[in-house]
């Protein structure tokens, strides 16, 4: 759903020229938000301030972030030096620069020392406030807040402009009045933060996800298979529910900063069909909303990190796992399965991370929910996915004497004989082929990969080994799935075990894969590839000279070649074996079409 021309955004750009002033003048218009409003609004428990020479009503026009590659005019901004420490030399030069741009602020990194001597002179003579990032508050967390907080002190009217920053429910109460529904806000994994009051009593949906403090599951299931949360989670704008046998009608939209989802909020007609003004109100209901879930965010970001680094903790095989299950909510013997996603770049435009995003969205909403870790400097999310047990374990208690968790050895597959679900991949394929939608559905080219079930949670990071196993299997070969288990790959995932095993072995030093590879590059040629596809085709030369598209005398004169440089003697199986694992090594088998 497009948005519309009344939802468009503050502009990002804090390097447009301004109107000229004289030097070292900053103020800005009567009406402008001020430096204390903007702090006020959600930045001021994630920055200290330091100096801030004309007081903290100085106008704010923007945010931007410092360049000192770049000479800009940044007038009445505040302006994020994300390289910088308030203790480094560079510091004093960074605030100079920034008050020759007019900057209304400047915010550095707390150095652990502290402002240098040198800066708080500085910082004592130029005009512009400067401010230091607390060190639990990430930059990019620190800019949203910023600017949802520009955002939210720029005029606001209505019940909703005198809540409390981070007062949910009255906020919710507010969004009701303004809307004319039943409100509540949601974070993004469905979970309700806060909801409004009521006139004629919640329908059965409103009450079930009131009282279960989350969104049903199996209501989860059906927004995911309409596509409508995909909607929620892609657009800028209201999405519409229609009214449904026993629920009344609702509109919907996602809270952000920037691009990153904050949560949602949802409004349902309330007695009365909602009002033609309701869609409005609600653009700007979110638009508010998005400094006081920044906040919520940051007063409940401890525990947050506490799970993120529990799940990585299990998954790297770091973990007590006992105390990492505790945090995560979960028993140690609890079965488990490890996904890896990898968001590749799609055909026209598209966005890795934004892709991996909306499959972190997806894993949250899966029943049972995923537990994720982002690696976003390899586009990669790995989930770690809690089991349902078998019906025959549920219930079942631990052998006396002993703790569950002792009960079998740690991250050990089940004896043979003992009961276990029919297939134990079954929710995991289900959410992978969820995952994938939600990457292709940004534009990226999805591949899922699917490591080995273990019986308790200790056994995740074997799990984890094996999902990027399979990751690297789909990624090197053609004409795979793009959702695949162990078994799915099965030979090719032997053959990437042994060569990682003799990796350190193959090709030695002085082997005939170096040199030739080596050669290639030094001369330009071929002769690599010309020796992995005649591997690959098992010696067939017509088939070999077809699939490098060259004529087969010429195919048979490199191989002479091979022969005459290299002593590569093809007739002899070692020769072939040592051959095929340093061609393997260096990527160049298993075949693919694809450069590489």
């Amino acid at each position: 759903m497009p948005p519309t021309p009344d939802d468009a955004r503050e502009p990002e750009d804090a390097r447009r020229p301004e109107d000229a002033r004289e030097p070292g003048d900053i103020s800005g218009p009567e009406d402008a938000p001020t430096l204390a409003t903007v702090l006020a609004a959600g930045a001021g428990e994630a920055v200290e301030v330091v100096t801030v020479p004309g007081g903290d009503a100085v106008p704010v026009r923007g945010i931007g972030v410092y360049d000192p590659g770049e000479t800009f005019s940044a007038r009445g901004h505040v302006l994020v030096a994300t390289g910088v420490d308030a203790s480094s030399p560079a510091a004093a030069d960074v605030l100079r620069a920034a008050a020759r741009a007019k900057a209304a602020a400047l915010v550095l990194r707390r150095g652990a020392a502290g402002p240098a001597p040198r800066l708080l002179d500085v910082a004592r003579t130029v005009p512009t406030a400067l401010l230091t990032r607390a060190p639990w508050v990430e930059w990019t967390e620190l800019i949203a807040l910023l600017r949802a907080g520009l955002a939210q002190s720029g005029g606001a009217e209505g019940p909703h402009a005198e809540v409390p920053l981070g007062d949910l429910p009255a906020l919710a109460n507010a969004f009701a009045t303004l809307v004319g529904g039943a409100v509540t806000i949601e974070d993004p994994e469905s979970r309700v933060l806060a909801y409004s009051r009521t006139e004629n009593g919640a329908d059965p949906l409103r009450r079930l996800t009131i009282l279960g403090q989350r969104v049903p599951r199996w209501r989860l299931a059906e927004l995911g298979a309409s596509g409508f949360l995909r909607t929620l989670w892609t657009s800028d704008d209201v999405v519409h529910r229609p009214a449904e046998e026993r629920f009344p009608e609702r509109l919907a939209i996602a809270v952000r900063a920037g691009e990153e989802v904050l949560g949602s909020l949802w409004v349902a007609a309330d007695g009365t069909p909602l009002g033609p003004g309701a869609r409005r109100a609600l653009r700007e209901a979110a638009r508010t909303a998005a400094p006081h879930l920044l906040h919520h965010r940051l007063r409940t970001r401890t525990g947050s990190t506490r799970r993120t680094q529990a799940v990585r903790a299990l998954i790297d095989g770091t973990a007590d796992v006992p105390s990492a299950a505790a945090t995560l909510g979960l028993a140690p013997h609890t079965p488990c399965v490890v996904l890896s996603v990898l968001a590749l770049p799609g055909t026209g435009q598209s966005d890795p991370a934004r892709a991996l995003h909306l499959a972190a969205l997806q894993a949250t909403a899966h029943h049972p929910a995923g537990l994720t870790v982002r690696e976003d400097d390899r586009h990669r999310l790995d989930v770690l996915l809690p089991l349902t047990p078998h019906p025959a374990e549920q219930g079942r208690a631990p052998q006396q004497g002993r703790a569950p968790e002792q009960s079998r050895p740690s991250g050990q597959p089940r004896p043979s004989g003992q009961p276990r679900p029919e297939d134990p991949l079954r929710d995991a394929k289900r959410l992978g082929r969820e995952l994938a939608a939600a990457v292709r559905g940004a534009g990226a080219r999805p591949l899922v990969a699917i490591g080995s079930v273990r019986e308790e949670l200790a056994g995740a990071a074997a799990s984890h080994r094996a999902a990027h196993l399979v990751l690297r299997v789909l990624g090197a070969r053609e004409g795979l799935p793009e959702v695949a288990g162990e078994d799915d790959v099965r030979a090719a995932l032997d053959a990437l075990r042994v060569t990682d095993a003799v990796a350190a072995l193959t090709p030695p030093p002085d082997g005939p894969v170096r040199a030739l590879l080596a050669y290639d590059e030094e001369h330009r040629t071929d002769l690599a590839r010309t020796l992995a596809a005649y591997l690959d085709r098992f010696g067939d030369v017509p088939a070999t000279a077809k699939l490098l598209a060259v004529h087969p005398n010429t195919l048979r004169y490199r191989l002479r070649r091979l022969h005459d440089l290299f002593g590569v003697d093809l007739a002899d199986p070692d020769t072939r074996l040592v051959a095929e694992l340093g061609l393997r090594a260096a990527g160049l088998l298993p075949w693919t079409t694809a450069p590489r």
